[in-house]
């Protein structure tokens, strides 16, 4: 008998589409009930423009949302039951694989998407494409590391600026641990998720100038000296004890960025959307307003970390033309004046991969009370995506290779062995 897992990647890419019978055939339910699933982030926020694209376009949304640590794989099984979710939200790394066993369909043959097309970043355009090249997403929002620091702890210190390259970074933890005035200076985002020490790991490293993965997806780690001094930098400020053991047992880099909150840290890498709240939430962040600001991320190139989350539409869909008339709604401008987009950006800080939003007043004005626009927008100038996450086996990789990494820090292995764990484990999964 066929497993889940085996039903989902082994024979593949053929297996759900098989089970599923293909892609819809095209025809459309006019105002069908269509059921919406996202992961429980800001729900009542998304369930006030859900009733608004109900009301204004005479439709039947049905939005519910799942726990974030078991989102994708819940989905998966309800999937294999034979459950169809209309439109879902997806994490950029099981994009690929929802593609490749048919859960999801392209979108390029829909009404409207060149235009969709014209209107994105083409970096973001390009990793919202499967393989093959097909279109299959639309952004919820795009995601970049930055580096933050607390500025009236780095005057406390003696520190007039940030910490403009690693060496800094360090020599200002040092002497604020020294002084007592900071137990841990340093917070990385090496939580146990997926999105806590692998991007934070590709940032530091496309920081540094070094590749991870080669033209063809392969992990490159152990052919660029780059890295491993990456990983001993990473070993160097733990040993030194400028970062905090609670690090490793934060259940989401949600957690992580509250931390922040207490003041108590001077640096903190993160995505750059948490600083909003870092440096906005006078109600719950002692760094509130603007105590905490964004620096140029350290680095020989200063490169980061970049992605796009995806809303996905399910290839099973009855009511193609419902959901993809919200999937526009929430995913690109069917409203006119970006309004999903505006309320992400004004509410929680969240980007997205189209330029014209940073022409709305509202949004300039807003960002201008937690972060420098202009630097940020200079970030994502540096932000790099990879394609690697496109390959079936990144989801697996992605979660394995994080008790390798947290065991390289804490030194249960060392920096060679590390690199070679990685490295053996991709090649085991590819």
């Amino acid at each position: 008998m066929t497993n889940r897992r085996e039903f989902l990647a082994g024979a593949g890419a053929l297996s759900l589409a098989a089970a599923f019978g293909g892609l819809a055939s095209g025809s459309a339910r006019a105002a069908a009930p269509i059921s919406f699933v996202g992961w429980t982030f800001r729900p009542d926020m998304v369930q006030g423009y859900v009733d608004l694209f109900n009301e204004k376009y005479g439709e039947q949304v049905n939005y519910s949302t799942l726990p974030w640590p078991q989102f994708h794989q819940t989905l998966e099984a309800r999937a294999f039951a034979g459950d169809i979710v209309d439109v879902m939200y997806c994490f950029h790394s099981f994009r690929e694989r929802w593609s490749q066993t048919g859960l999801i369909r392209a979108l390029d043959d829909l009404p409207g998407v060149d235009a969709i097309k014209k209107a994105m970043a083409p970096a973001n355009l390009a990793s919202l494409t499967n393989k093959e090249g097909q279109l299959i997403g639309l952004p919820y929002y795009t995601g970049m590391y930055i580096m933050i620091y607390n500025e009236p702890m780095l005057q406390q210190g003696g520190f007039q600026q940030a910490a403009a390259t690693w060496d800094e970074l360090i020599e200002h933890c040092v002497k604020l641990k020294t002084d007592k005035i900071s137990e841990y200076p340093f917070l990385p985002n090496w939580n146990p998720t997926v999105t806590g020490t692998t991007p934070q790991f590709l940032t530091d490293c496309f920081a540094d100038g070094a590749r991870v993965f080669d033209d063809d997806n392969r992990l490159i780690i152990d052919q660029d000296p780059a890295i491993a001094r990456v990983m001993e930098r990473w070993q160097r400020v733990y040993e030194l004890g400028l970062v905090t053991p609670e690090i490793f047992t934060k259940p989401s880099t949600t957690d992580v960025h509250r931390m922040m909150f207490t003041g108590r840290y001077a640096y903190h890498t993160n995505h750059s959307n948490y600083l909003q709240t870092i440096a906005g939430d006078t109600k719950e962040s002692l760094l509130a307003p603007k105590k905490a600001k964004m620096a140029p991320y350290p680095g020989k190139t200063g490169d980061t970390y970049m992605w796009t989350d995806s809303y996905v539409l399910n290839a099973r869909t009855e009511a193609l033309e419902s959901s993809w008339k919200l999937m526009r709604f929430v995913g690109a401008n069917l409203h006119g004046d970006w309004h999903v987009q505006r309320q992400w950006a004004l509410a929680s800080g969240l980007d997205n991969p189209y330029p014209a939003l940073y022409d709305q007043p509202d949004v300039v004005a807003s960002y201008a009370n937690w972060i420098d626009l202009p630097l940020l927008r200079r970030q994502y100038e540096k932000g790099k995506v990879i394609s690697a996450f496109k390959e079936a086996w990144y989801p697996e990789y992605d979660a394995r290779s994080v008790p390798i990494l947290h065991d390289m820090i804490r030194k249960s292995i060392t920096v060679p062995e590390a690199i070679k764990s990685l490295v053996a484990l991709q090649k085991s999964l590819a």
